[in-house]
């Protein structure tokens, strides 16, 4: 993932969480100021198991699946409900 001034690729969202290896399904988006726009695919994602001194940043293995589409309705709700109301106000009070 890769994001530049919020113009990019990120991962968003954490479903279907299986206790046994702490894996979950995250929907990779491109976005705009950080605002995810367009879905480019769900992955099951693992964090792998790092020994002692091999530096700070977690690494995660991604495996495709199948589009979570829930996911991608509560990651746009979640994202887009406020500026949308914000946005509705200020018509309305302008």
């Amino acid at each position: 993932m890769f994001t530049y001034n919020g113009i990019g690729t990120r991962i968003y969202g954490k479903r279907n969480l299986d206790e046994k290896d702490s894996s979950y399904t995250a929907t990779k988006f491109f976005t705009i100021l950080f605002f995810p726009i367009v879905p480019l695919g769900s992955f099951r994602v693992i964090k792998e198991k790092q020994k002692f001194l091999t530096g700070s940043f977690p690494r995660y293995q991604m495996t495709p699946t199948e589009l979570n589409t829930k996911q991608i309705v509560n990651v746009y709700l979640a994202w887009w409900i406020i500026p949308l109301v914000l946005v509705i106000i200020a018509t309305f009070y302008h």
